[in-house]
This record gives structure tokens, C-alpha cells and sequence, in this order.
């Protein structure tokens, strides 16, 4: 890579900070990572689970709000009293964020400890996770973005005043919680654990079992006022109605395996030589960020996914269709292929393959349903439509003549005419109106789980990172 001139004298720092072996080779650095020179594999994000009697390793983990005034510091204090005297579940999670986020590091494993005591009456088999974000992690996305300042924006350096698209990839400091979301949305409306944020780690509680994620009917005003469609068939998955049968073991087990393969997606993410040019050999600051802010906005989209149940299914389908197309961007399908009934079945076939048994049972629901889901679109095409057929589409009115669309092809194409329309249904050309005005509109409840379904399938394979980047 171009070694810039702003950090002259400073290669060996830089490594170390990074985990970088770097050798100077005139005005460039020749640069690979730790892991990558020594063959093993990197450890970014590692998760740790708390015993009864290693509360004391909380004590190693710095303040996140430093800067609390006496004053704030004893609303924390008035706030967490108040909680220790309720013992529903929403006081103890309240009280679990706050103890974690804003205690002294001095005092955190005994507020931690005395936590799970209460904890433990109401929810017997909850664990203490923390899942750590090592130094180099944070330390490789500064620099990536400090190597695209320096090529884009040279007058913004020193390392302080970075503010390329700082808010876009901030994993380096925040990964934890981004990274480890989807794994506790998994059973979405229900929850298997929560988590909390502190300086370059997160605390998860585990319930030991799945907990509903919000009532019905909705206690909340504000769902009482949003507009409703009848866009949607089939049954929901309401919280309290039907909780799914997923054990403590089962879903510690999915947890780490989570953290382990979403290591190994982040070593490759943010490994310098899978972003240099494959002509020239040197890296690409530019190529670099637009993935790792690329990759942070599929985890994103699919927590939003998984989040937006019930309540909120057409910005649950709008997330779903945004990390179709953050996917589509990184090479790893392209939206109509994705949208394939036949695609999305396979893939869950390679899942229940590749994934052992205890991790199937929390992961694979959500993706079953998704591809059951995908496969009931074409049901909703009028039976009685002049193009309709046992096979597919046939005669659709195109602009070089008749076309035929097999169910697959009529599915894919239809929900992409559907995310289109978020620019209105305007402008659409005579085959597309028919397509659209042949079906009923509806989709079956569970296709956005189509998200999870493709990111379960990167975090289960992370070579195919490397695999798909030009």
C-alpha cells in the first residue's frame, strides 16, 4: 500500500496497533496480518462466558460515559435503587443496561454479581456473555479510514479530525453489539437474550429461554395510530401465543457459534490484501471502506429485519428488500436471485446440511419460514388471468413479444416490481403493470426472513467473502 506521508517513523506502532507485519519497500508498505503470517486464526471478537466466580474479569473493562459529573452520577445511583425494589423482566433489563453501561469499573463486577442473584429468581438459567472487541479490530478500521483520508482528503489528517464516514463503518468500537444483534433476534417476536454496550465490549444476558419481545395486542399508543394493510396472509408470530421450544443449552451454543463465524467474517473483512488492486497489488482505502461500511449495513438491515415484527411488517419488508440489495452489492447474488424460490430452498437445504443440530434448532425456523413463505407468492397470482398457467406466466406483453416466466422468474420479478415501487408505481413499462395487475397484491407473512436467511448463509461460510470480491 501507498504509505502515507503523515505517518512517517511511524510503521512500527501502526503494526503493532493493528496486527499488521509490515515491511517498508521504498515509498510503499508491504502489509498482511498477523493471523494471515502466522496461519491461525484471529481473534477481533471473542465472547466469554461469566461464571458464578469470574465476575472479578469485569473489572478489566473501561467506562463507556467517562465523563459523568457527580451529579449524574447520582441520578444513575437513584435510578438503580428505584429498579432493585420491581422485579418484573423490564425493570431487571433496565437495570441490567444501566449497571452495565454506567458503573465504575471498580464497582461493576459487584453490581454484575448482585444483579444475576435477582436475575436468577425470576429467569433460573440466565448466563452473563461478554463479547469483546479487541484492539486491533477498532484499530483496522481507524485505518482504513485514515488511509482514505489521506488519498481523498489529505488537510483533514491527523488521525483526531477523521470524519470520512465515521457514522457508516463504526464496528471498530461498537462491533459487539451490531455483530451479536441478529443471534438474539433470532425467534423473533421473541428474544433469547439483551444486551449492553460499554468502551469496546458488550454484555449479553442470556435468558435460558425464549422470552415474547413484545405484547399483543400492542400496550404501545404509538402502534395504535400506524396505518395497517392487508398486504400480508397467513398467520403471525405473536408474541406470548406460540413460543417456540429452544433450550438454555441450545441457545448458548448458537450464541458462540454466532461470535465464532462472525470472527472470521471480520478477519476478512477487514484483512488490507483482499481489498488491493488484483493488476497493480496495492490497496485501495476507497474499495476497503465502501465494504466495511457495506457489510456493517447488511447486519444492520437484517436486525431491522427481525426487529420489525408484528407491528411494523412493511418496514420489516423494506429492511428485508435493503440487505437484498446490500447483498446484490457485495457480489453475493443478485436481488432477483436471491428472490428465487428455488435459490432460497437450496440454500436452506446447504444450511441443514452444514450446521449442527443445536445450531439449526434456533437458526433455521425463521429461514423456513421464509422459504415456505417465497414459495406461496405465485398463490396470489389470479388463477383466472389470461397468462396464467400450471408452470408459470405465459404471453406477457414484452417489448420484443410475448414472454413466459416460470413461477421462480414471476416470483423474483414481481417482488422487485414491489421494492420499486418505493419510487412510486409510475413509469412502469406494459409488461410490469401486467405482471403487477395479475397478482392480488398479497405476500405471505415470513418472506422477510429471506434477509436472515442470506446472512445466516454468509456467517455459516465466510470464505465466500474472498470468493466473490472482484
Amino acid at each position: 500500500m501507498k504509505r502515507p506521508a503523515q505517518v512517517q517513523g511511524r510503521r512500527t506502532a501502526i503494526a503493532t496497533m493493528a496486527g499488521w507485519e509490515i515491511r517498508e519497500e521504498g515509498a510503499n508498505w508491504r502489509v498482511r496480518t498477523v493471523e494471515s503470517y502466522l496461519k491461525q486464526q484471529p481473534t477481533l471478537l471473542t465472547t466469554r462466558l461469566i461464571q458464578k466466580n469470574q465476575f472479578d474479569f469485569l473489572a478489566t473493562l473501561p467506562i463507556q460515559v467517562a465523563h459523568l459529573t457527580a451529579g449524574t452520577r447520582g441520578m444513575v445511583d437513584t435510578e438503580l435503587h428505584r429498579l432493585e425494589g420491581t422485579d418484573s423482566l423490564a425493570a431487571l433489563v433496565a437495570r441490567f443496561q444501566l449497571v452495565f453501561l454506567e458503573r465504575s469499573t471498580s464497582r461493576l463486577p459487584d453490581a454484575m454479581e448482585a444483579f444475576f442473584v435477582a436475575a436468577r429468581k425470576i429467569l433460573p438459567a440466565s448466563e452473563l456473555l461478554v463479547v469483546d472487541v479487541t484492539p486491533e479490530l477498532s484499530a483496522r478500521y481507524t485505518l482504513a479510514r485514515l488511509l482514505l483520508t489521506a488519498e481523498l482528503a489529505p488537510g483533514q489528517l491527523p488521525l483526531d479530525q477523521l470524519p470520512a464516514g465515521r457514522a457508516l463503518a463504526t464496528s471498530g468500537i461498537f462491533g459487539a453489539q451490531l455483530f451479536t444483534a441478529p443471534a438474539l433476534l433470532t425467534l423473533a417476536p421473541y428474544i433469547v437474550g439483551v444486551p449492553s454496550t460499554r468502551a469496546h465490549a458488550a454484555a449479553v444476558w442470556l435468558f435460558g429461554r425464549p422470552v415474547a419481545g413484545l405484547a399483543f395486542p400492542t400496550n404501545q399508543l404509538v402502534d395504535m395510530v400506524r396505518p395497517t394493510t392487508d398486504r400480508f396472509s397467513g398467520p403471525g408470530q405473536r408474541g406470548g401465543k406460540n413460543p417456540p421450544v429452544v433450550s438454555a443449552e441450545q441457545s448458548t451454543a448458537f450464541f458462540f457459534w454466532w461470535t465464532t463465524q462472525v470472527n472470521k467474517v471480520l478477519a476478512a473483512a477487514t484483512d488490507p490484501v483482499n481489498f488491493a488492486d488484483r493488476n497493480t497489488n496495492v490497496y485501495s482505502p476507497i474499495w476497503h471502506w465502501q465494504y466495511l461500511a457495506s457489510i456493517e449495513r447488511l447486519f444492520r438491515d437484517v436486525t431491522e429485519t427481525l426487529a420489525d415484527t408484528e407491528y411494523h411488517e412493511t418496514s420489516q419488508l423494506r429492511s428485508a428488500y435493503d440487505a437484498l440489495d446490500t447483498l446484490e452489492g457485495m457480489r453475493m447474488g443478485t436481488f432477483d436471485t436471491l428472490a428465487t424460490p428455488s435459490r432460497a430452498a437450496r440454500t436452506l437445504e446447504g444450511l441443514r446440511q452444514d450446521l449442527p443440530p443445536d445450531i439449526a434448532a434456533v437458526a433455521l425456523p425463521v429461514c423456513q419460514r421464509a422459504v415456505d413463505a417465497l414459495g406461496r407468492v405465485k398463490d396470489s397470482f389470479a388463477k383466472n388471468s389470461t397468462y396464467y398457467t400450471p408452470t408459470g406466466l405465459a404471453g406477457l406483453p414484452g417489448k420484443k413479444g410475448p414472454m413466459n416466466k416460470t413461477w421462480d422468474d414471476a416470483t423474483s420479478l414481481y417482488l422487485r416490481r414491489d421494492r420499486n415501487s418505493a419510487h412510486s408505481f409510475l413509469n412502469l413499462d406494459e409488461w410490469e403493470k401486467t405482471l403487477l395487475f395479475a397478482h392480488e397484491g398479497l405476500l405471505p407473512r415470513g418472506i422477510a426472513g429471506l434477509a436472515f436467511l442470506y446472512l445466516l448463509d454468509l456467517v455459516a461460510h465466510p470464505e465466500r467473502i474472498t470468493a466473490k470480491l472482484p
